[in-house]
């Protein structure tokens, strides 16, 4: 009855204005999963009642909306509900001048009993015919996050769409099997391709997480980081890393690298999403494999500039010379903080996985050089209050008045391959 209805309600609505497009000729059927949720919805379209578009916007743009039969199949903690034949609305949607986005949509009873959605969104023109055909892009185009999900109920329930097809791989051909498409050193400390012990790395593909957040107090056991975040785990050499961030679209972890792995050597990267494992992925590993930070957006008229803190939270660059950023030289004799990662073993030992404590030293001898003249550290150690993060106390020395002076730096004859620039003036 209430089908019946909701069809008569809605071709009411339509009226003179409905025009039918070129209507799929076969039954089409889409499947997407919350495999982290152990949550699955597959709609399968069985009679067009109504297809309007694609419908130019003169903007670019264009607009298909569909009215049809079908049956939707929502699997949600091993238990399955089939609703079959309801009226359901389905759309595709591509704005360009409304954030450059294409909306994919799949819904019965909207804010009704019984509630049911897919719903995808990426940037561009990722449908451009604006049909429904069974085959949608890769789910890695559909990147706007938060608005990637089934939903079910009412009030609303919402999980993250991480598989075309059920969790095993069905309809759709999906798979939720994890892919490591590259792995670098933490990008804002230099992006390089090697690692180290106790260091930080970006790990980037597909199918690598079911959300997106970054560790919070609660994760914590004690002063002991996380090796599982939303049950993502990372082993390096078999042994688990400590999962500091991790994103769903486009796939990003963030982790510590235990402190006891081999060195000298490449070592197997493996991600674990939800119980399944993806392939291994090589990386070299060094000793030590310093970095300062960094970022991009510390980049200033194409010169990286290190990120350096006066006392008062000033930063130290040409003044006015990053939007936003207070920013002003250093002087000669005043003391900055750095910051790194990759730096290796202090003194006494701190092993990665665990909050810093105090006044701890590198083991091995630092240099940090301003130009030509060598800066005096009043502190070389981790960080107090973070995990696996090294802070460097740098009194500056007496230079030349110039916006860029060279820094470099030397750990025990390892050379930084960072070009980075601070601004000195008297």
């Amino acid at each position: 009855m209430l089908s019946q209805m909701r069809t008569l309600y809605r071709l009411a609505l339509l009226g003179a204005a409905l025009f039918t497009a070129a209507l799929p000729a076969v039954a089409q059927t889409y499947s997407f999963s919350s495999c982290q949720n152990t949550v699955s919805l597959t709609v399968k379209i069985n009679s067009v009642v109504s297809l309007s578009g694609p419908i130019s916007d003169g903007q670019g743009g264009h607009n298909t909306t569909l009215i049809f039969f079908g049956d939707f199949t929502l699997t949600s903690g091993g238990s399955t509900q089939t609703y079959s034949n309801v009226v359901a609305d389905g759309s595709i949607g591509y704005t360009p001048n409304i954030g450059n986005i294409t909306t994919f949509l799949v819904e019965i009873s909207r804010g009704g009993p019984i509630n049911l959605q897919a719903v995808l969104q990426g940037t561009g023109d990722l449908i451009p015919s604006g049909m429904f055909n069974g085959t949608l892009p890769p789910l890695s185009q559909f990147n706007i996050q938060g608005h990637v999900y089934i939903a079910v109920g009412n009030p609303t329930k919402f999980y993250t769409i991480d598989t075309y097809g059920n969790c095993s791989g069905g309809a759709g051909g999906g798979t939720n099997m994890p892919i490591i498409t590259s792995v670098i050193s933490a990008g804002a400390f230099g992006a390089f391709t090697a690692i180290a012990p106790g260091s930080w790395i970006e790990i980037y593909g597909s199918n690598l997480a079911p959300d997106t957040r970054s560790w919070a107090a609660s994760d914590f056991n004690g002063n002991a980081a996380p090796t599982d975040l939303d049950h993502v785990e990372v082993t390096i050499n078999g042994e688990k890393a400590f999962v500091g961030y991790v994103q769903s679209l486009p796939g990003q972890i963030n982790v510590q690298v235990p402190s006891d792995i081999p060195t000298g050597g490449k070592v197997d990267i493996v991600v674990t999403n939800n119980g399944i494992s993806s392939k291994p992925y090589s990386v070299m590993v060094n000793s030590v494999q310093p970095g300062l930070l960094a970022p991009p957006s510390f980049v200033v008229n194409g010169k990286q500039y290190v990120t350096a803190l006066l006392p008062d939270g000033t930063y130290v660059a040409p003044a006015g010379s990053m939007s936003g950023v207070v920013s002003r030289p250093a002087k000669p004799g005043e003391t900055i903080t750095l910051y790194g990662i990759g730096f290796g073993l202090v003194i006494p030992p701190s092993p990665a996985g665990f909050i810093a404590p105090a006044n701890t030293k590198l083991a091995l001898p630092l240099q940090i050089m301003f130009g030509q003249t060598a800066a005096v550290l009043t502190y070389d150690g981790l960080a107090p209050g973070y995990v696996g993060l090294y802070q460097f106390n740098v009194v500056v020395p007496p230079v030349p008045d110039n916006n860029l002076v060279p820094l470099t730096i030397n750990l025990a004859g390892f050379s930084g391959a960072q070009t980075l620039y601070i601004a000195v003036h008297q």
